[in-house]
C-alpha cells in the first residue's frame, strides 16, 4: 500500500511538471509567432509607401493574410488600409497621358486592392467601423463586397460595381453615386440622407428602413426595388414614380 501510493504520489508529481512544461512551450511557440506577426507586420508597413505600385499591391496583400493569421491584428490592418484608401484615392487615375488629353478617371489598382481587402474581411472581428469618409472610389470594382457599417458618407462613388454588395446599416450621407450599378444591393437600415443615386441601377435593392431624405434617384430604375418603412421624405423621384 505504502509502495502504491508513492508510485501515484510520482506519477502526478511527474504528471505536473510535464503540464508545466507542456504550457511554458505552448507560451514559447505563441510568443514567437507573435513576434514573427509583428516583424511581418513592421516590414509590409515599411513597404506601403514604395513608389513601385506593384510593390504597394504586393504589401496589401500581405497586410490581409496578417489579419488573418492574427485576429488580434485585424483592426489595425484595417484602420491602415481605411486611411491608405481615404489618403490616396483622389489621386489622379490614370495618370495625365503626354499629349494632354483627358482620360475617364477610374480607381487606382493599388486602392483597389484596399477596397477587395476590405470587402471580403472577416466582419466578425471588426470593432469599429470601417471609415471612408470622402473617399473618391470612382468605379470601383466592390461587387459583393461585404461593406456593412461602413462609413462612407460623401464618399464618390459614381459609376462604381456595387451589385450585389452588403450595405446593411452603412453611412452614405451626401455620397455620390452617378450611374452606379446598385442591382440587388442591400441598403437596409443605411442612411442614404442627400445622396446621389441619378442614373443608378436598382433593380431588386433592398432599400428597406432606409433614410433617403432629400434623395435624388432621378433617372433611377426601380424595378423590383423594395423600401418598405423608408424614410422618403423630400425624395426626387424618376419621372413618372411618386
Amino acid at each position: 500500500g505504502v509502495f502504491a501510493a508513492g508510485a501515484l504520489v510520482y506519477t502526478a508529481r511527474n504528471f505536473a511538471l510535464s503540464r508545466g512544461t507542456l504550457e511554458e512551450t505552448r507560451r514559447s511557440v505563441e510568443l514567437a509567432e507573435e513576434g514573427q506577426v509583428t516583424d511581418r507586420y513592421a516590414k509590409a508597413i515599411g513597404q506601403l509607401g514604395s513608389k513601385n505600385i506593384d510593390v504597394r499591391i504586393g504589401v496589401i496583400y500581405a497586410l490581409e493574410r496578417i489579419a488573418r493569421d492574427s485576429p488580434r491584428d485585424h483592426q489595425t490592418v484595417m484602420e491602415v488600409l481605411a486611411a491608405f484608401i481615404r489618403d490616396h484615392s483622389h489621386k489622379q487615375w490614370p495618370r495625365p497621358h503626354h499629349d494632354g488629353g483627358e482620360q475617364v478617371r477610374s480607381t487606382r489598382p493599388d486602392v483597389q486592392a484596399a477596397l477587395t481587402v476590405i470587402g471580403r474581411r472577416d466582419s466578425k472581428q471588426d470593432i469599429q467601423r470601417i471609415d471612408l469618409t470622402h473617399a473618391s472610389l470612382r468605379r470601383a470594382s466592390l461587387s459583393g463586397a461585404n461593406l456593412a457599417h461602413a462609413n462612407l458618407a460623401g464618399a464618390d462613388l459614381s459609376g462604381a460595381d456595387l451589385g450585389g454588395a452588403d450595405l446593411t446599416n452603412a453611412d452614405l450621407t451626401d455620397a455620390y453615386l452617378l450611374g452606379a450599378n446598385l442591382t440587388g444591393t442591400n441598403f437596409r437600415l443605411a442612411g442614404l440622407t442627400g445622396a446621389i443615386l441619378t442614373d443608378t441601377n436598382l433593380t431588386g435593392a433592398n432599400l428597406a428602413d432606409t433614410d433617403l431624405t432629400l434623395a435624388n434617384l432621378a433617372s433611377a430604375t426601380l424595378t423590383r426595388a423594395t423600401y418598405t418603412s423608408a424614410d422618403l421624405t423630400g425624395v426626387k423621384w424618376p419621372e413618372g414614380v411618386s
